[in-house]
């Protein structure tokens, strides 16, 4: 008799809304997406929430997903610009990872569902180290 193999869905924990330390800990290439404004070459940054936990006591994760392009009005070129990074013809996404930064957080619900955004990201002052708890 086979012993039974139980596969639950994991739940994430959101962020909380408001001011977060954070780190840039992973970068994800998502390669060629089909979006609203027709296919486009996409990536995933990964933040963890310096200062929440969830209840297992692992730090929480955001997910911001954007094109790959530098252009001023892009959701990258916005995000780099943000963080006082000059990105000039050429990018290796991956030099941003363990970047500390501070990011509001705004969540939003959709189709009953809780969704953490990244609304600003705030460049650390030199100096300072961000907390965790």
């Amino acid at each position: 008799m086979a012993t039974p193999l139980v596969i639950k869905d994991k739940v994430y924990e959101t962020a909380t809304e408001g001011l977060h330390n954070a780190t840039i800990t992973k970068v994800e290439d998502l390669g060629l997406q089909e979006t609203t404004y027709g296919t486009k070459d996409r990536a995933r940054i990964i933040f963890r929430m310096d200062d929440q936990k969830d209840k297992e006591g692992i730090p929480v994760e955001v997910w911001m997903p954007v094109t790959k392009s530098l252009h001023s009005k892009s959701s990258l070129g916005k995000f780099l610009a943000a963080l006082k990074i000059q990105a000039q013809g050429q990018f290796d996404l991956n030099d941003i990872v363990g970047l500390q930064l501070q990011v509001v957080i705004v969540q939003k619900e959709v189709e009953g569902k809780l969704y953490a955004n990244i609304a600003t990201v705030i460049p650390l002052k030199k100096n300072v180290v961000a907390t965790e708890i």
